[in-house]
């Protein structure tokens, strides 16, 4: 009984760093942590859970509502998006599989632009 316990303490600590981490994270993480969602729903949908399906889809739904399409960019993601909200409503293999390519291609298109942000520089203590 103890140990079970204990579990269900680290599982809840993981789970309120996880809320803490995306409450605090900038726009460019936060979209990187969604990105990171929808990519395990997406793993979840092919092993053949579609009841994940729905999550995912919002998911995109959410990210392609939050472009701001004033940017050519940002349009042609907008598309992207709806490609990959499509490719979950048939879940087949083939549009799975690219669909998880295509995520896998925003997610590390959005952390090199992360890590090239610059940092703000901090004030130094008197």
């Amino acid at each position: 009984m103890a140990g079970e316990e204990q579990n269900w303490e680290r599982k809840e600590a993981v789970r309120l760093y996880a809320y803490g981490a995306a409450y605090t994270a900038g726009r460019l993480k936060s979209h990187q942590m969604l990105l990171e969602k929808a990519l395990l729903l997406m793993h979840a949908v092919k092993a053949g859970d579609l009841e994940k399906r729905d999550h995912a889809q919002n998911i995109i739904a959410y990210l392609q509502a939050s472009l701001d399409i004033d940017y050519e960019e940002a349009q042609e993601l907008f598309i992207v998006y709806g490609y990959l909200w499509d490719a979950l409503e048939v879940a087949t293999p083939e549009t799975l599989n690219l669909a998880e390519e295509l995520l896998r291609d925003i997610r590390e298109l959005v952390m090199e632009v992360h890590r090239r942000q610059p940092r703000p520089i901090k004030k130094r203590k008197k």
